[in-house]
């Protein structure tokens, strides 16, 4: 198959994105030609590498994938407004530098968010006259509405019209998560059209070892509790630094949160009016250390606003924690994730605005009133059975070629 996929984000940007490029990458390996429309890099800092500068159009190739880029306005996360300017120029150039591209697509595929991206799909693909299937990696704007990214109004009712109506256009819709599928057959889009493909988890997290993070950054001794992923608005982390606070008296449990966004600054500043010693934030690190990261820690936490559209998520991270083989703390007390944490072992829920909680969890993890071995081998083992990122790409390949 010739397959053209349109997504704003692809490596080397960071985040959720690595699931399309494992996904293609999978795909040319089992002899199709494979196709990427994406953005000049720039996230999450809005920050345009060197050998991307001043670039309407280039293409290159990242093992065996045709990745064609187009200049985006940057922005970074913390500049809401600025991004959605991304999101739109995107769609215009996009359109643009696809009559640049030779050859015909068996189909178009278009991964969500931002809605600007299936927009651009569906337009492509009458001009190439192929399917056209929308790959929803989070609802969107009922995700902002939920979360408080946006207010209710006339912009977001018609966003979510046009998302509505791009949905039963599609010839295929892949989501990934089965709560997003339930919400997707609610709206009007046959069961038939519909498959979950889950993003799963590479081999480098099954397999990792942490390769002396420990000790690289003073934590030989320390009981390490891991916060790993993007600091924004959904996630409720201030409760992570109020425990933070409770257990300072407790000397050699440590709190590091790996990643930037929105938050960062905000919650440094509450570090330092608490004048806590037990937090560090180590910011963004190469992506190939990650693994090493997670290996490190001794308690992994996540954590989500607790409205209804969180009930739906799963955060492509859980299945990289999961992997990891240690214990995780999760800061919700219902939805998707926490279903496949008791499925796979068991689940240590904390309502997200309860630090007496959270701090309760730790203690009883770091005295081994919770057995944390077992509950991440038991983790590590649904990864392996259930979740390597190999099974779920043969689905979807499968999927894609049974349209």
């Amino acid at each position: 198959m010739n397959i053209l996929i349109i997504t704003q984000y692809f490596p080397p940007e960071r985040g959720a994105v690595r699931r399309l490029y494992e996904f293609a990458r999978y795909f040319v390996q089992q002899g199709h030609n494979i196709s990427v429309m994406t953005a000049i890099p720039n996230y999450p800092d809005g920050i345009v590498p060197a050998e991307y500068r001043g670039k309407f159009f280039c293409a290159e190739e990242l093992d065996g994938i045709k990745v064609f880029r187009n200049w985006v306005l940057p922005a970074s996360n913390s500049q809401p407004t600025k991004r959605m300017f991304g999101f739109v120029t995107f769609l215009i150039t996009s359109l643009i530098n696809s009559f640049r591209l030779k050859g015909k697509f068996d189909l178009v595929l278009a991964s969500t968010p931002p809605v600007t991206s299936p927009v651009a799909g569906w337009l492509i693909s009458r001009i190439r006259r192929c399917k056209f299937v929308i790959e929803v990696r989070d609802l969107q704007p009922e995700s902002s509405e939920d979360f408080g990214n946006l207010n209710q109004s006339l912009f977001t009712h018609t966003i979510r019209k046009i998302m509505h109506t791009l949905y039963r256009k599609a010839d295929r819709i892949v989501s990934v998560t089965d709560g997003i599928s339930r919400y997707l057959e609610h709206v009007g889009v046959p069961p038939s059209s519909i498959a979950t493909v889950k993003s799963g988890v590479g081999r480098e997290f099954i397999e990792a070892n942490s390769n002396g993070v420990r000790k690289k950054f003073g934590w030989d001794d320390k009981f390490l509790v891991l916060y790993s992923g993007t600091l924004g608005w959904v996630r409720p982390l201030e409760t992570v630094i109020e425990s933070a606070r409770q257990l300072v008296d407790q000397p050699n449990i440590h709190f590091a949160f790996l990643g930037d966004g929105q938050k960062k600054d905000a919650l440094q500043n509450m570090v330092q009016d608490y004048g806590l010693k037990n937090v560090s934030f180590i910011g963004l690190q190469p992506l190939e250390t990650i693994p090493y990261f997670l290996k490190a820690a001794d308690v992994l936490i996540e954590s989500l606003k607790e409205v209804s559209v969180a009930k739906m998520a799963f955060p492509s991270k859980m299945f990289e924690y999961m992997a990891a083989g240690h214990p995780i703390v999760f800061g919700s007390r219902k939805g998707e994730a926490i279903r496949e944490l008791v499925l796979a072992g068991g689940a240590l829920t904390y309502p997200s605005d309860s630090p007496e909680e959270l701090s309760q969890l730790i203690l009883k993890l770091r005295s081994g009133e919770i057995d944390r071995e077992k509950l991440g081998r038991q983790y590590r083992d649904h990864i392996v059975k259930h979740h390597q990122r190999e099974k779920w790409a043969e689905q979807y390949l499968a999927f894609l070629k049974s349209i």
